[in-house]
């Protein structure tokens, strides 16, 4: 099994349950990715670790063709069975290779529809036609399985004719460790409400930051914190100094990108992710798994784990004045934030815990890997 992802943190941060319960199962497991610092604790667990040079933001093609040839050396010297692709640009180099002539089972997977399919920006709008075509052709072949996270991306891919009608597979999400993020009481002391995320323009950073400095003016005690850092691989990138100019005039407080989040959400009270697009946001599962009120847009992917009125609230997509009443809400109310995180703790139990989506992804690895060793 090798898993081909764009770095090693996306790994850590949202597939290292599944890599451990493949090793677990017997598996000979293979990561293709950039690291930065995490390459010696994967390979401790037994990870066969290959460095690869993708760059995400990069649109150069002779740097991308030497991304292509890299992995398919990578490949061939792993020769593996299966190969787990996770991202656009993995799951576009990998499939390519599959369809020029790589024996081996290939699972692509999306966590969301990416900047491509979800900007109306022009330099998006114009890359679409040609992603979608080659998009095409990658998930074409024969033993392919491609999993998505929630239904409306998988009507949109069918719309765009990327994929045909039941081709693809729905998993939600990508799992929590309900065993990790466990739940616990809401702390004393200031209301601490966290937008965790990296910091990019459409997980609503600027609609939170928005929010705060309305609050704020009202003379509400809430403390409102970024978690999470900029991305210079992103074209929607907040930038730093923007950031910092946010918090020195006291409207919001960073922290920063945190490998500690089991740690993080039993510290705040509320958690906010006014993202415009997702596949299935996991910092709002974690949370609820960690009995935490959840509020985000009410957009594809986060109504997956949102439950309006039940564990949260979904806000009508950027509408400020309700993103602000929400918020104020759960702030003035901490017998209600209790009440929602209880309510979310058991949807997480029930519908996304790791095991429920290993299970469910092993299945799909089954049928790919059989299919490929009966051909």
């Amino acid at each position: 099994m090798l898993f081909v992802i764009t770095e090693d943190w996306a790994l850590l941060s949202h597939r290292l349950h599944l890599v451990k319960a493949a090793i677990a199962a017997g598996h000979q497991v293979g990561l293709a990715t950039r690291f930065s610092r995490h390459e010696e604790m994967l390979a401790s667990l037994g990870v066969e670790t290959y460095h690869w040079g993708l760059t995400r933001k990069s649109l150069n093609p002779f740097a991308e063709l030497k991304s292509l040839i890299s992995l398919h050396h990578i490949i061939s010297d792993f020769q593996p069975d299966l190969v787990h692709a996770v991202a656009q640009k993995p799951v576009l180099y990998t499939g390519l290779l599959k369809r020029l002539g790589g024996r081996f089972g290939f699972v692509a997977a999306l966590g969301g529809i990416g900047y491509i399919f979800s900007s109306s920006a022009l330099k998006a709008r114009l890359l679409r036609p040609a992603i979608s075509l080659v998009l095409r052709f990658a998930l074409a072949g024969s033993k392919t399985a491609f999993i998505l996270q929630n239904q409306d991306n998988i009507c949109l891919f069918e719309k765009l004719r990327i994929v045909h009608a039941g081709q693809t597979k729905l998993v939600r999400g990508s799992g929590v460790e309900i065993s990790l993020y466990k739940p616990s009481p809401l702390p004393e002391g200031i209301t601490k409400v966290i937008l965790p995320a990296r910091m990019l323009w459409d997980k609503g950073v600027a609609e939170f930051v928005a929010a705060a400095r309305k609050i704020k003016a009202q003379n509400i005690a809430a403390e409102f914190i970024l978690v999470g850092d900029v991305d210079a691989h992103n074209a929607a990138s907040v930038s730093q100094s923007q950031i910092d100019e946010w918090v020195a005039s006291g409207i919001v407080h960073q922290w920063g990108r945190r490998d500690d989040m089991p740690k993080i959400y039993p510290s705040v009270h509320i958690v906010c992710l006014p993202s415009y697009h997702e596949g299935l946001p996991k910092v709002l599962m974690e949370a609820a798994s960690c009995a935490r009120p959840v509020i985000a847009f009410d957009v594809p992917g986060s109504r997956e784990i949102v439950q309006d009125g039940v564990n949260g609230f979904l806000v009508p997509f950027q509408d400020q004045e309700r993103l602000e009443n929400a918020l104020v809400r759960l702030i003035d109310d901490r017998t209600l934030c209790t009440d929602m995180g209880r309510k979310g703790r058991k949807l997480v139990e029930a519908e996304f815990s790791d095991a429920h989506i290993n299970q469910q992804t092993f299945d799909i690895w089954d049928e790919i890997y059989n299919a490929e060793k009966n051909v």
